[in-house]
Order: structure tokens, then sequence, then C-alpha cells
């Protein structure tokens, strides 16, 4: 027993007196009471060997601990949370729920501790210059403050019980300029505001609200965001279905009862085929297409859609390869093939599946310092092909917004030849420098009417994004 006091003491005063010279002079916690249940809980922790130290130094029971040194002895038994017995790990999610401000103070960002605090916060700020060489038919060249922009992203998220937890995200404009303070450039969105319930009618999982597109293919068809709906997961043996149903677009008339309202619903099921994973799918389409979302003239139009998708993804050697292919009908078409299609190919040395493949999102992980990777990708998409709302290359595919009607950067998902070539590299933990590169091309110039004869434009950009 007196040799884990002292085990105790030393890491408290030890580890205390650090930490008083890394943080701030003026920091301050209340003492916790001699006779404070924690005491006793830590020094059978200790007892246990789940709080290592050394046997130098002395420990008085009669001095009050500060609730600082009381949560890093709680962070070194979470260090060794899964060697404990089920009481013992009872005892650290207390102490966790007790001492929990105290431990996101210190930056103890464990699962565990988040789980017991129901609640955490995490961000992203992103700082990108971006730029461009048009062909002389195509939107004018960014120049001067429509090089540079930001965009911050706060992220919300916590526990409500053992199966359901929720998630919520604010965010700016995804392309505020330098020096654009006021109108659109001071806009904060709410773009992801879910709830998940796990073991719920039946089914492994069920999300309903506001939330990123990434429950179909390989995210040729995707997006981080802003998509209302409800997405169920299950798995039957080794298949896994996920189906979705919500509004891609919002409604132009509020209350309206045509077909702008833009209904889309998915079905997919994931499986393996020895080392390559399979995806197939169908998608179903109320989202209207004409010039106003396509790269089309005006009068080429359709009603609705509908399609079916086939991925895979393997590895080879040190490579990750996928890609998708979606075949589409559209309904109510006008000047435009019925059978449009899409596919996209993606090589990469990333360790890991990226996030989404329409942009470099998840080719590295920002927590590990000096990691890179590279991607390059290829993608054709014919007019039509995407329920419009559905696809989100345009937010890679910069470009001027305020010329021509035939725009990379509100239309980069129709329409459109383009290869795509990316590294990242973790420069610093949780900080992540990206190099982006793209040849766009309208593929189909004869749905323009003769107002593009070449319809290129070269994009690339550098990037910094800090992940915390």
């Amino acid at each position: 027993m007196k040799r884990s006091v002292k085990i105790l003491a030393l890491t408290a005063s030890l580890t205390f007196a650090v930490a008083c010279t890394t943080y701030a002079a003026n920091t301050s916690f209340s003492d916790v009471p001699a006779r404070h249940w924690a005491y006793e809980a830590v020094v059978d922790l200790a007892k246990a060997g789940l709080i290592d130290g050394s046997e130098d130094g002395t420990f008085r029971g009669d001095r009050a601990m500060s609730r600082y040194e009381v949560a890093i002895l709680v962070s070194k038994s979470i260090e060794k949370y899964q060697k404990a017995d089920a009481s013992q790990k009872a005892m650290i999610d207390k102490l966790s729920a007790e001492f929990a401000s105290e431990l996101n103070g210190l930056g103890v960002r464990i699962a565990k501790v988040e789980s017991k605090t129901n609640t955490w916060v995490s961000g992203e700020t992103r700082l990108r210059y971006i730029g461009d060489s048009p062909s002389s038919d195509m939107p004018a060249k960014l120049s001067h403050s429509d090089q540079f922009d930001f965009r911050q992203r706060i992220k919300f998220g916590g526990t409500i019980n053992e199966d359901w937890s929720w998630t919520g995200r604010i965010a700016t404009d995804g392309h505020t300029r330098a020096g654009e303070y006021g109108g659109s450039g001071s806009d904060i969105k709410l773009d992801l505001a879910n709830v998940t319930a796990k073991n719920v009618l039946g089914v492994d999982s069920v999300r309903i609200g506001r939330t990123a597109l990434d429950f179909f293919s390989h995210s040729i068809i995707g997006g981080p965001g802003n998509k209302d709906g409800i997405t169920i997961t299950n798995k039957f043996g080794d298949v896994k279905f996920t189906g979705w149903t919500g509004n891609i677009r919002p409604s132009t008339n509020l209350g309206s009862t045509t077909s702008d309202n833009s209904g889309f619903t998915t079905a997919q099921l994931d499986w393996k085929a020895n080392n390559v994973n399979v995806k197939t799918g169908y998608y179903w389409g109320d989202s209207p297409g004409n010039s106003t979302n396509l790269n089309v003239a005006a009068g080429k139009s359709f009603t609705s859609s509908q399609g079916y998708l086939v991925g895979f993804d393997t590895r080879i050697g040190d490579l990750l390869v996928f890609g998708d292919y979606i075949g589409t009908r559209l309904e109510g078409s006008v000047g435009l093939d019925r059978n449009p299609n899409a596919w996209m190919v993606q090589v990469t040395n990333s360790k890991g599946m990226p996030a989404l493949a329409y942009q470099v999102l998840g080719i590295v992980n920002p927590a590990k310092t000096g990691t890179d990777a590279w991607m390059v990708q290829y993608r054709s998409i014919d007019p039509g092909a995407f329920a419009p709302g559905s696809g989100n290359f345009d937010t890679v595919a910069v470009s001027n917004t305020n010329s021509a009607p035939y725009n990379f950067y509100y239309k980069g998902s129709d329409n459109v030849n383009a290869l795509f070539l990316a590294y990242s590299k973790v420069v610093a933990k949780n900080v992540v420098f990206s190099l982006e590169y793209q040849d766009l091309e309208i593929k189909n110039k004869g749905v323009t009417n003769g107002a593009i004869s070449e319809g290129k434009n070269q994009t690339y950009q550098a990037k910094l994004e800090l992940y915390y």
C-alpha cells in the first residue's frame, strides 16, 4: 500500500510541475477534498498497476490534491483501459466523467472520455491559393482576391446513450474570398445536423437529418454535407446493405408540388470477392436537369432520372485502385442522349481508403507527422449522368463564377472529362499541405449549340488544412 501511495504521489507531483510550466500560469482548479471518493479510486487503480510511476517521492494523505493533479492520474489509467477488469473499467469511467473538463483541458481526446462527457468539439481551418488557365470560350481567368480563400468548420458531436449519438457542424461558405468580410463572406451555415441510432427498427443503424452524401459508390456521386434524409445500414452475413432517401436540392418554390422537389433514393450492396471489394446499387432521382444546372444549351433538359452503379476497390501491392461506373436513364429527355453514363478510376498510394473520391480528403492521416501520399484520377461524365445536386466534383473544379453559362465551378459534375492529380503531406501533427491539379474539358460540345469550341480549363491549387 505504501509503495502504491508513493507511486501515486510522485506521478502527480512531477507531472503537475511540468504541466504548470507548460500551461498558462494563471490556470487554476479547485482542490479535491481529502475525503473525496476519487482518492481511494486512484489508489486502487495504482495498486492494480493501471497507473505507472516511480518509488521515489512521498504523498501526504491529509493534503488535498488539485483537480488537475487527479486528472493527470486518471489520464494514465485511461491509457491502460483495455487491461482493466470490468469493475476497474467502471471506476475509470466514473473518474472520467467526474474530471471530464480537466481531461479535455489536458488534451486527453479519448473516445472513452468523450462518451462520458456526452459531447466533443473539433474543427478544421482551410487556407487556399487557387488559379486556372481557361480557354477563350470559358469563364474569365481567376485573378486578385478570387485566388485566395478560406473555409472554417466547427464540428460538434456526442453520445446520448450506448446506441444513440448526434453530430452537427457549422461552416463558412466553401469559397470565401480574401477581403470578403461582408455579404456572403460572413455567412455561416449548418451543413451537418443528424442523429444516429444503432440496433433500432430491426436494422443495424439509422441516421436521420442533414448529412454528407457518403452512402453511394466511392463518391463519384457524393458530397460533404447539406443533404437532408435518412440512411439505413444493415448487414446480411457478409453483405452490407445501405439505403438512403431524402432531398438533394431544395424546391425553388416553398410548398411546390412540381418536380423541382428534388427527391433522391438509393440502395446499395457491398461485399468482398477474394481481395476485391464490390459495390452494386441503384438510384432514383426526381431532380430535373436543364441549362441552369447542366453544361448544356437552353432548351435541352430532362424531368427525372434513375440508374445503376457498379464499383470496386482493391489493393495491388502498395497501391489502392478503385473505380465506379454509373449507367443512367433520363425521363422526359429533350435534346439529350436518353442513356448517359459516367465512370471514374483512381489510383493512390494512400494506406487507407480516401474519405471522398472527389477530393484529396483522407489520403493521409493528419495525426501522423511526415506521412505523404499521391493520387491520380480520371473521370468521364456524360450530360445528365448525375441527378443535379448529387455530384460534387464542382467543389474542386475551381473557375470564375461571373461569366459564361458553361462553368466548371458550378457544373464540374456534368458533361466533363477530367484528369485530377494531387499530393498531400502531413507537415506537422494535424497540419496537412496539399497540391492539386485538374485538366478539365467539356465532353460533349454538341449539346452547347455551338457556344463552346474548346471548353477547356486547367485548374491548380495549394492548400493548408489544420485539424483540431
